[in-house]
């Protein structure tokens, strides 16, 4: 029952999620070149993951890429929610596709990202 729970929340935070114009409209600006390639990008990074699986340590290595990408990413964008959204959403569709999802702790992901 606990999958299908999993399933159940999942579609319903897709419901309610704000829908991402990945293609939208670019200025002629630093800003907004800079978002339209991070919005592709990190698209492209989710459809990546959708078609493969993973074992518990590609998910935990996901974690930790999403994060240190997460710290660095947003001051390059004009709506830092919308790289949260999309890392969060790699981060949700690995685990939905791994094998043996043992999550790694939030307080490690960290350590490890201050380090690097």
């Amino acid at each position: 029952s606990a999958p299908m729970d999993t399933n159940l929340l999942s579609n319903i935070q897709k419901l309610f999620s704000e829908r991402i114009d990945i293609f939208s409209p670019v200025e002629f600006n630093k800003v907004s070149v800079l978002t339209g390639i991070i919005k592709i990008s990190l698209k492209t990074f989710l459809e990546c993951v959708r078609l493969r699986s993973f074992g518990r340590y590609g998910l935990q290595q996901i974690q930790v890429d999403c994060q240190y990408l997460q710290l660095y990413l947003w001051r390059f964008v004009s709506d830092e929610n919308l790289v949260h959204f999309l890392l969060d959403e790699i981060v949700a569709s690995t685990a939905h596709r791994c094998l043996d999802p043992v999550t790694m702790e939030q307080s490690v992901i960290e350590v490890i990202c201050e380090r690097g």
